[in-house]
C-alpha cells in the first residue's frame, strides 16, 4: 500500500473499525469507498483493501461479508481483470490466493459459469483460482466442475489449455479416479484432436503413478457392483423412511396416551366430587338437624377437593398458554431472522444500485463529452466548407470579371 493510501482518512477509519471488531461498519465504509472510485482506480482501491484486510485480525471475516453481500462481485471482478494487462491481472490473482485456499466456498459456485465465458482471459483467471483452491485445505469434489475443466482442454487458446492442465493435475493429486475418468471421456469425444490427446496424456502421466493405478482399480466399481450399491442405497432409504414413519406413529400414540391420561384424571376428579356430593346428600337425609358437625366437615372436604380441581385446571391452562407463547416467540424470532436477511439483501442491492447509478452517470458524462467533441468537429467542418465555398465563389467571380473586361476591349 502506498504512503498516500496510508494517510487516507477512510483507510485509517476502516482499519480502526476492523481492529475494534465493528465488522458491519467496516463493510459499509468499504462499500462507500469502492463506490466513490472511478473506473480507472477501482481495481487499485480494491487491491489495497484486500491487501490491508488480509493483514488484519478479523480482516478475512470482513472480506467474506463483502463477497457475500455482493459488494465485491467475483464474476464482475474477473470480467474487469480481463481488460487489464497480464502483469496486473496475475498480481491481483496472486493476492486472492490465500482467500481461495481458505474460503473456497465463495468462489466455487461461480466457477462453472465463468468457465463458459466468451473471454479467454476470464477462463484463464478462474482456472488459476481453481488451482489455488485445490492447493488449500478443502477438496474439490464436484464431478460436474471437474468435467467442465476437462472440457477446456479442447479450448482454442493455448494459455487456457495450459491452465486447465495444471488445474486437473492439482485436483488429480487428491482425486485421480475422477480426473482420469473426466479426461478419458473428453478424449473419446474427439479422437482426431492431437492437441487434446497431448493435453490428456500430460494430465494422466502427472497423476497416474504405479501406486495410484492400483488405487483406481480398487476404487473403480464394476457395473454389477454399481447396481448392487444402488439397490442397497434404495433399500437403506426405504428402511429410513419406514423408521421415520414408525417414529411418527409412536409419537402420535404417545400423545394420544397422554391425552387419555389427562382425560382420565379429569374424569376421576369429577367422580370424586360427585361421590362427595352424594355422601353429603345421604348424610343430610339421615342425620338430624341438631347434628351439624359431620356435614360441615364434609362440606369443607368437598370445597377443598373442588378447589384442587380448579387449581389443576388453571395449571393446565397456564401450561397451554406457555406452550402457545413459546410457539409465538419462535415464530417472531423466525420472522426477525427473515427480516434481517431481507434487510441485508436490500442493503446489498441498494449499494449495488448506487454503484450502477454512479457508473451510468460516468457513462452519460463520457457520452456528453464525446457528443460535444463531435459537435465542435462538425462546426469546424461547416465553417471550413463555407470558407472554401466563399473562396471558390470569389475566384469564379474574378474570372468572370476578367472575361467581361476582355470582351469589352475587343
Amino acid at each position: 500500500m502506498t504512503e498516500k493510501d496510508q494517510e487516507n482518512p477512510e483507510i485509517t477509519k476502516i482499519k480502526d473499525f476492523v481492529k475494534d471488531g465493528r465488522i458491519d461498519d467496516a463493510v459499509n465504509i468499504i462499500a462507500l469507498y469502492l463506490g466513490d472510485s472511478t473506473q480507472d482506480d477501482y481495481l487499485i482501491r480494491l487491491e489495497d483493501i484486500i491487501e490491508m484486510l488480509l493483514l488484519l485480525h478479523g480482516g478475512r471475516t470482513v472480506l467474506r461479508f463483502l463477497i457475500e453481500r455482493l459488494i465485491i462481485d467475483i464474476p464482475s471482478l474477473l470480467e474487469n481483470l480481463s481488460k487489464q494487462d497480464s502483469v496486473l491481472r496475475y498480481s491481483f490473482l496472486l493476492l486472492l490466493k490465500t482467500l481461495c485456499e481458505n474460503e473456497c466456498d465463495l468462489f466455487l459456485p461461480h466457477s462453472e459459469d465463468l468457465l463458459n465465458s466468451d473471454d479467454p482471459n476470464v477462463r484463464e483467471a478462474i482456472l488459476q483460482l481453481i488451482i489455488f483452491m485445490s492447493g488449500g485445505e478443502a477438496e474439490i469434489e464436484d464431478e460436474s466442475l471437474i468435467n467442465k475443466i476437462a472440457f477446456t482442454l479442447a479450448d482454442e487458446q493455448e494459455f487456457v489449455v495450459e491452465k486447465a492442465t495444471q488445474a486437473l493435475i492439482s485436483i488429480g493429486k487428491k482425486h485421480p479416479l475422477w480426473v482420469t475418468k473426466a479426461v478419458t471421456n473428453i478424449a473419446k469425444e474427439d479422437p482426431e484432436n492431437d492437441m487434446l490427446k497431448k493435453s490428456v496424456d500430460s494430465v494422466l502421466k502427472s497423476i497416474v503413478t504405479v501406486e495410484k493405478i492400483e488405487e483406481i482399480r480398487e476404487e473403480t466399481p464394476s457395473e454389477e457392483k454399481l447396481i448392487e450399491r444402488e439397490e442397497i442405497e434404495i433399500i437403506d432409504k426405504e428402511l429410513e423412511l419406514k423408521k421415520k414413519g414408525i417414529e411418527i406413529k409412536k409419537k402420535k400414540i404417545e400423545l394420544e396416551e397422554k391425552e387419555k391420561e389427562l382425560e382420565e384424571k379429569i374424569i376421576s376428579e369429577k367422580e370424586k366430587t360427585l361421590k362427595l356430593k352424594e355422601e353429603i346428600l345421604e348424610k343430610e337425609t339421615v342425620v338430624p338437624p341438631e347434628a351439624d358437625l359431620i356435614p360441615k366437615k364434609v362440606k369443607k372436604q368437598l370445597k377443598k377437593e373442588e378447589s384442587d380441581i380448579i387449581d389443576k385446571e388453571i395449571e393446565l391452562k397456564k401450561k397451554d398458554l406457555e406452550i402457545k407463547k413459546k410457539k409465538l416467540d419462535l415464530e417472531l424470532k423466525e420472522r426477525e431472522i427473515e427480516e434481517m436477511a431481507i434487510e441485508e439483501k436490500e442493503k446489498a442491492l441498494k449499494i449495488k444500485e448506487e454503484l450502477i447509478e454512479k457508473e451510468s452517470e460516468l457513462s452519460q458524462a463520457e457520452i456528453e463529452l464525446k457528443q460535444k467533441v463531435i459537435k465542435e468537429k462538425e462546426q469546424k467542418m461547416i465553417e471550413s466548407e463555407i470558407k472554401r465555398a466563399v473562396e471558390e465563389f470569389m475566384v469564379t467571380d474574378d474570372k468572370e470579371k476578367d472575361e467581361e473586361n476582355k470582351t469589352e476591349k475587343n
